[in-house]
């Protein structure tokens, strides 16, 4: 089979769900099914608190995207923005590979319903992993120095040493490393610029005469690259925007264990949620992680001493809180995608005069489709 065929998509993620799904009935073989019962339903009518997170993720994580876009020049409400984070998020977490699809979706959306171009939805998701990844390096760090005695015991108690803190907190830096060479691209260097020249030097003429139609495209988009990366103080703020989205998603779990019947402790959540991480990007070839995360949350929760009736009592909780925000974002996608596209003069409350050089970036998206740049 190839590595690109429909069945390898098929196969491979049904291979990870089957081993993590193995590794999660081995962690509760035995569990007490009425005292998980008594356990979920031990949240009662508190349950629905553990969707408001969700809520506050998103909406932060809408604000660091807006502070970006402004660094295009482009103006667009928050409360545009935040329906669109939940649709694409509902991708993200049911695709597989979906941080991929919901990038894609993310620009399609903007184009459509906020009157930014494609090309720039794709510097805009460029410069998100950018900073999302520069976030998520020092929320690994700091989650493994507040975490570091819980993750000892861990060690001790699983592993025969108490190495565990350190081999966390060292994996802070691969998504350090991403960010710092993605980041390259915002220092002013010509990088898309550079790959088109490399393209045009292949043997290939079908794929010159393509690198050759790239080339304005390819300037263009290294001057939005440089442009975002010039904004020291905005990229800044949204990546600390998007530092608060990983606390937010730390905050959660400690609330979802408090919930049914476990200790409310951020220091145990931050614990468990970087310890995870890697087994999150491993697992993200299944559905939102299926199998892989909860057999990660079984693991971890059981070796810092919860019960097993609590720890399966806290990923029925999570996975169904999941499945109301993915419901919700696919009816949100349905609706985006039948109604019609929003003039980008209303975006702006109705004031069409633009400076000099923001007319000039957007004229040279008013071409034809079939001569628009592409990212």
């Amino acid at each position: 089979m190839k590595s690109g065929s429909p069945a390898v998509r098929i196969v491979v993620p049904a291979v990870v769900v089957l081993l993590a799904a193995a590794l999660l009935y081995r962690a509760l073989a035995g569990i007490d099914a009425r005292a998980t019962a008594r356990a979920v339903c031990q949240a009662g009518r508190y349950a629905p608190l553990a969707l408001l997170p969700f809520v506050v993720s998103m909406t932060l994580d809408a604000t660091g995207i807006l502070m970006l876009l402004r660094t295009l020049g482009r103006s667009v409400p928050l409360a545009r923005l935040v329906p669109i984070r939940m649709a694409t998020e509902a991708l993200h977490q049911t695709a597989p590979a979906g941080f991929v699809v919901a990038d894609s979706a993310m620009a399609k959306l903007l184009d459509t319903r906020c009157a930014t171009p494609m090309a720039e939805g794709g510097v805009l998701a460029v410069a998100r992993k950018w900073l999302v990844m520069r976030a998520h390096a020092g929320y690994i760090a700091l989650g493994a120095f507040v975490g570091a005695g819980l993750l000892v015991r861990v060690s001790e108690r699983n592993l025969g040493g108490s190495w565990l803190p350190w081999a966390v907190g060292a994996s802070a830096l691969v998504p350090l490393g991403l960010s710092l060479a993605l980041g390259a691209g915002f220092r002013g260097r010509p990088a898309f610029a550079r790959i088109q020249l490399a393209l045009g030097k292949l043997p290939w003429p079908a794929l010159r005469d393509r690198a050759a139609r790239w080339g304005s495209g390819a300037v263009v988009v290294d001057n939005h690259l440089a442009r975002v990366g010039a904004a020291r103080s905005v990229t800044w703020a949204a990546a600390t925007a998007f530092f608060a989205c990983w606390l937010v998603e730390a905050f959660e779990t400690a609330l979802i264990v408090r919930l049914v019947g476990g200790p409310f402790d951020l220091a145990f959540a931050m614990a468990v949620e970087v310890s995870i991480s890697l087994l999150r990007s491993v697992g993200n070839v299944a559905p939102a992680g299926l199998g892989v995360q909860d057999a990660g949350y079984a693991v971890l929760f059981q070796s810092m001493g919860l019960p097993p009736h609590t720890t399966a009592a806290f990923v029925l909780l999570k996975r169904a809180k999941e499945l109301v925000w993915i419901a919700l974002g696919y009816g949100l996608l349905a609706s985006m995608r039948g109604a019609a596209p929003v003039p980008e003069s209303a975006l702006l409350g109705g004031r069409v005069a633009r400076p000099a050089a923001l007319r000039a970036i957007l004229n040279q998206y008013r071409r034809p489709a079939s001569r628009q740049p592409a990212v």
